[in-house]
């Protein structure tokens, strides 16, 4: 996602770290929760962070580093994700010993952990140290769908942003993409993120799935 439809879809969140950036105040760790656009704001951040040609404090876009960052392939920027529904103490272990080290590129390192909350709590409490005491070029970005599912010793260490849910925009892009109004107020309601909802979208094992499920409710009624 790009800065300018990141701004059309968090618009006030864009804007406050904007300020963030012109008064070169970010912080080296935040929370935030929800999925509407929080991943999206953590690479742009990384970006802002790492770009080569920016323009004031925004980030081009063009350069090597942006792109590698959109793609999940720049060696300075770490995203982590849950396997098998959990994030290992052992995967987190190994973060924390990253820390210590210098970027591959840069002095500067980012990490991204999606479904934060999905975090042994060993493994979160692993951090609380890092988060307390963090290394000056160190950047770290917890991802919730909802606050209240992480420990209270990291929401209490962390700046907390909220990225809501936006519903209506979703379901114009989702009837951008050919769904019908019906089917796309549907899966803009029930998806966690505009990523979940356009992959959904297309996916005809999930609407097949909707429709037996519709049936089975008719028959149940």
């Amino acid at each position: 996602m790009k800065q300018d439809q990141l701004k059309a879809w968090q618009p006030a969140q864009f804007d406050r770290f904007v300020r963030i950036l012109e008064q070169d105040q970010l912080n080296h760790a935040y929370l935030f929760s929800g999925f509407f656009g929080s991943l999206e704001m953590a690479q742009f951040l990384a970006k802002s962070l790492f770009c080569t040609d920016k323009v004031g404090v925004l980030p081009c876009e063009k350069c090597r580093s942006c792109k590698l960052i959109e793609q999940e392939e720049f060696p300075d920027v770490t995203l982590i994700k849950p396997v098998n529904q959990v994030i290992k103490t052992e995967r987190i272990r190994e973060l924390v010993g990253q820390f210590s080290q210098a970027g591959i590129e840069s002095q500067q390192q980012v990490f991204i952990i999606e479904q934060a909350d999905k975090m042994h709590p060993n493994a979160a409490n692993s951090l609380l140290k890092v988060i307390e005491e963090p290394q000056s070029e160190v950047y770290i970005f917890f991802l919730t769908s909802d606050e209240e599912k992480m420990l209270p010793t990291i929401r209490s260490r962390t700046q907390i942003f909220h990225f809501k849910k936006q519903e209506e925009k979703l379901i114009l892009l989702l009837e951008q993409m050919g769904l019908v109004k019906k089917k796309a107020t549907l899966l803009a309601k029930f998806s966690q993120s505009r990523a979940e909802a356009e992959k959904l979208a297309n996916q005809a094992s999930f609407w097949t799935l909707v429709d037996e499920s519709e049936r089975l409710l008719t028959w149940l009624v």
